[in-house]
C-alpha cells in the first residue's frame, strides 16, 4: 500500500530521511501499528506518524515536557530519559502491551545511553519482525558532542620484504609456497595479521562505537561459528541491519 505525504509541513527534521522511511515502512501502512519514538522535541514528528499511520497508536518520550493537540487521541507523550529502562517498562505496559513494531531512536545520540535503551527495548518490548531504528549515529565523528570525537586519517603503511613475500604468495594460491610444518603455519598466521592490521584504522568513540557494537551481533553466527568462533553457536538476534549515512535500520528475528 502507498501513502504519499509531505513531511516538510511538519514541525520535525524527518525529511531528511523520509526516503528511507517510505521504503522500509511502506509494508505497515494501514495496519494497526505501535510506535514508540525516543526524542520528539516539540513533537511535530508524532504528529507526522499520526498522519502516516492511519490506524496506528504512537508514543514518544522527550526529555523535556511537550503539549500536543490530537483529536484522534492516539499519540501518547511521556517525559523522562532514555536511559530510564522503569520507565520504557511502564511506557511499554499503557501503550504496547503486546510490544512495538517500530521503535524509533532520536534522543540523545550518546553512546551509552542509546546502547542502554536499545538492548532494553529491542529484547523486551520490540515485536518479532519488528523494526528499530537509530538516528544520527555520525555524532560520534564530532569534537562537540559529549562523547564524540573528530575522525583522524592515519596514513596506510606498507610493510615490505619477506611478509609481503608471504601474505602475496598465499592470497595468490601460488604452489611454491607451501608449508608443511605447525611452526611454518604459526608463522604465516601471524605474519598475515601483522601485514594487514598496518593497512586498516578505526574509529570508536560515542555512537559510532555502538553502531560497531551492533555490527558485531549482525554478524554473531560467524563470530560464534562452531569451527573457528566462540562457543556457544547462536544466529544473530537480527534478521537484517541496514546502515546509511546519518541512520541504521535493524529488523528483529
Amino acid at each position: 500500500m502507498t501513502k504519499v505525504i509531505d513531511p516538510s509541513i511538519y514541525d520535525t527534521d524527518k525529511r531528511q530521511y523520509w526516503k528511507n522511511y517510505e521504503e522500509l515502512f511502506r509494508p505497515l501502512v494501514g495496519k494497526e501499528i505501535r510506535l514508540l519514538e525516543l526524542g520528539v522535541h516539540k513533537g511535530g514528528s508524532l504528529i507526522l506518524w499520526r498522519d502516516y499511520f492511519e490506524h496506528g497508536i504512537i508514543v514518544g518520550l522527550d526529555v523535556n515536557p511537550v503539549q500536543i493537540e490530537d483529536p484522534t487521541c492516539r499519540i501518547h507523550v511521556y517525559q523522562g530519559f532514555q536511559q530510564d529502562t522503569d520507565l520504557l517498562d511502564r511506557i511499554g505496559q499503557e501503550t504496547a502491551p503486546g510490544g512495538y513494531d517500530v521503535i524509533i531512536d532520536d534522543a540523545s545520540h550518546i553512546g551509552t545511553y542509546s546502547r542502554i535503551s536499545f538492548w532494553h527495548l529491542f529484547n523486551k518490548w520490540l515485536k518479532p519482525g519488528g523494526i528499530f531504528v537509530i538516528e544520527d549515529w555520525g555524532t560520534g565523528y564530532w569534537d562537540i558532542w559529549p562523547d564524540g570525537r573528530r575522525f583522524r586519517s592515519r596514513p596506510r603503511l606498507t610493510r615490505r620484504g619477506l611478509t609481503e613475500s608471504i601474505v602475496h604468495s598465499v592470497c595468490k594460491g601460488s604452489d611454491q609456497t607451501r608449508f608443511t610444518s605447525a611452526i611454518a603455519n604459526t608463522i604465516l598466521r601471524i605474519s598475515t595479521r601483522w601485514f594487514f592490521a598496518s593497512r586498516s584504522h578505526s574509529h570508536n568513540f560515542g555512537m559510532v562505537d555502538f553502531i560497531k557494537e551492533l555490527v558485531d551481533e549482525c554478524g554473531m553466527a560467524d563470530v560464534t561459528d562452531p569451527d573457528h568462533g566462540i562457543s556457544p553457536h547462536r544466529a544473530s538476534l537480527f534478521a537484517k541491519m541496514h546502515i546509511y549515512p546519518g541512520q541504521v535500520y535493524i529488523v528483529k528475528r
